[in-house]
């Protein structure tokens, strides 16, 4: 049954409108000033409140705002009664939350059309909430899934990869066809790795289980280790990677994770660049923020899948351009890590010219020194 609450200090005004309304088989509750009304929509489980504009101690506009800053669970639908009819009054009630306004005296054929349009809204909005609830569920499920397959497969994917690196440097037993085999099971094993590490990593975030251990830091140094690993990459594709690289104040970051980040920026842009271009790579400060870049001349990213960019499982129609492979998870990770930092993932792209993809995070703030700070 719908719950209806009237409120309005007029008793005649209320008692008739309370009695209209359960004539037509509506639960009705009554309040006769703001603080009962107010009280009520925390107490009951309200789904239509009709409040009259002037009410005593707490005026409806106030009452209204009230309940959209604290009331949880089911959405309210409010039905502002008033005898103001200047825009600027029904504005001010729309800002506050109000859904529809009836002018007074009352006609109740009107308040019932309005009520039913409350009806429909409160309907859809119950609706919404259980699909989300089983939408929850079933990324709960998909994410468990995910944790438990990727981690049964990560150890015999590291046993292959670690046994065909061993046959390799032992390589003058086998011939050479079969050095050639060994090289592709090491190369492949290596990729499905990755891959399952992306697996494990988006599954641990969208279960809430990845905690940050942050401590202030150097994030040029983090930065030119991170280059260091990646220079391999980079040369291989006859890439030049061109550093500018200030010394700026200190971040407070999880080491492991923001160089996680940090990499992933680095590679996609190695990944997506022609053979022989060039990638930059920037540091400043921006007053409180600090900004790291990193901007390729790679194909750019096309304007209809520019929102796809920071989706999970999404590939995208540009392609590496040395055969390198992808999950279309690493900037879905990054994206989050980042986030989990307090901070933010910018980009700026053109078809033909290259993108440029920004780290932004805040100026370290004062952390006791050897103590961890988490953070789900």
């Amino acid at each position: 049954m719908m719950n209806i609450l009237i409120a309005d200090d007029d008793t005649a005004s209320r008692k008739m409108i309370a009695q209209y309304l359960k004539k037509k088989a509506y639960n009705v509750f009554e309040a006769a000033n703001g603080i009962e009304t107010f009280t009520s929509i925390l107490e009951h489980p309200i789904n239509i409140a009709i409040i009259d504009w002037v009410l005593p101690g707490m005026d409806g506009i106030e009452v209204c705002r009230k309940i959209r800053e604290k009331q949880k669970g089911s959405y309210v639908f409010i039905i502002m009664l008033t005898a103001k009819e200047e825009k600027q009054d029904l504005i001010e009630g729309f800002e506050a939350g109000v859904d529809e306004f009836i002018m007074k005296p009352v006609n109740l054929q009107e308040l019932i059309a309005r009520i039913k349009v409350g009806i429909r809204i409160v309907d859809l909005e119950r609706k919404l909430i259980e699909k989300q609830r089983e939408l929850s569920g079933t990324n709960e499920m998909k994410n468990k899934f995910i944790g438990i397959v990727a981690h049964d497969l990560r150890n015999p994917v590291i046993s292959i990869r670690g046994f065909s690196e061993l046959l390799l440097k032992d390589g003058t037993n086998f011939t050479e066809e079969h050095n050639e085999f060994l090289d592709i099971i090491h190369s492949t094993s290596r990729n499905m790795l990755a891959m399952i590490n992306d697996l494990l990593d988006i599954s641990r975030i969208e279960s809430g289980k990845m905690q940050l251990s942050q401590k202030n830091g150097s994030l040029n140094k983090l930065i030119l280790e991170r280059i260091q690993l990646i220079q391999l990459q980079a040369d291989k594709k006859h890439i030049s990677i061109h550093k500018d690289l200030p010394t700026i104040p200190e971040v407070a970051f999880d080491v492991h994770r923001l160089g996680q980040a940090i990499d992933n920026l680095i590679t996609n842009a190695i990944k997506f660049a022609p053979i022989g271009s060039n990638v930059y790579l920037s540091l400043q400060q921006n007053g409180e923020l600090v900004h790291f870049s990193v901007t390729d001349e790679g194909p750019g990213i096309p304007r209809e899948e520019q929102h796809l960019l920071f989706s999970e499982f999404h590939r995208l129609s540009i392609r590496p351009t040395g055969g390198e492979t992808s999950t279309g998870l690493g900037l879905a990770i990054a994206k989050k890590i980042i986030e989990a930092h307090n901070g933010m993932i910018e980009f700026e792209t053109q078809e033909g010219m290259g993108s440029t993809f920004s780290l932004v995070l805040p100026v370290a703030r004062s952390i006791v020194p050897g103590i961890d700070h988490i953070k789900k």
